[in-house]
């Protein structure tokens, strides 16, 4: 599973929904051990003996290498009709306990990878600012810190402000520089990051790689430590 695209709600998301998942598998788990202890040793092979001219069916299998035998009583239509049918629960119930141990597995796995990269996630991108330009104006100044965007805004010209209110979460900022990339389903998409050195969809890393600008406006992004001015960034 890539989750490079995915941003930090959504990942903390996906988390929970794992882990109630990882809950529900765990306690089926458990309810199918014990469905599996209620049955007691039911073996799968049932073999028929012939003993003093009678038919009779036996259960048996191997414990601590030697074959071990039950009886189960005379042969006659539908007489281990109940044995049978224990025998096929045993079977589907140890089925599903592959299926859910195989599952489980996977979520522990995947929730551990979700994890590190929340972990790598946040020291990488905790806090960081940018500018917001209109040419050389400036229009708003954006604060990023854990969960919380703080916008500073200097202008409420329409034209120039791409952001309508001071305070949003990280992925409601998200999707505002998103709107300054190129669409995510565009059919080159794959080769225009890669002409930016990036491998996944970010908008983040995006704007920072092409400062967020278009040709239908003269907005544009400064990062800190970055010596720009419209000139250097706008495509008209």
């Amino acid at each position: 599973m890539r989750m490079g695209w995915l941003n930090m709600e959504d990942l903390e998301q996906l988390k929970r929904i794992l882990s109630y998942e990882k809950e529900m598998v765990q306690s089926r788990i458990t309810e199918i051990n014990k469905e599996l202890a209620e049955l007691g040793n039911v073996q799968k092979t049932i073999i028929i003996k012939k003993i003093s001219g009678k038919c009779y069916y036996y259960n048996q299998w191997m414990e601590n290498k030697k074959l071990r035998c039950k009886s189960l009583g005379p042969v006659a239509p539908g007489a281990i009709a109940d044995f049978e049918q224990k025998i096929l629960k045993k079977n589907e119930l140890e089925e599903e306990l592959n299926i859910k141990k195989g599952l489980l597995s996977y979520l522990e796995e995947t929730l551990t990878r979700i994890t590190h990269e929340i972990n790598s996630s946040r020291k990488i991108i905790n806090n960081y600012t940018f500018e917001v330009y209109w040419k050389d104006e400036i229009t708003a100044r954006v604060y990023v810190k854990e969960h919380d965007v703080t916008v500073s805004r200097f202008t409420d010209h329409p034209l120039k402000q791409i952001f309508a209110q001071k305070k949003m979460t990280r992925y409601q900022l998200n999707r505002i520089l998103e709107l300054r990339c190129w669409e995510r389903d565009r059919a080159d998409i794959n080769e225009l990051l890669k002409n930016i050195g990036l491998q996944e969809y970010n908008p983040q890393e995006i704007v920072r790689k092409t400062h967020g600008v278009s040709f239908n406006d003269y907005i544009w992004i400064r990062f800190p430590g970055e010596k720009l001015t419209s000139k250097d960034v706008l495509v008209r």
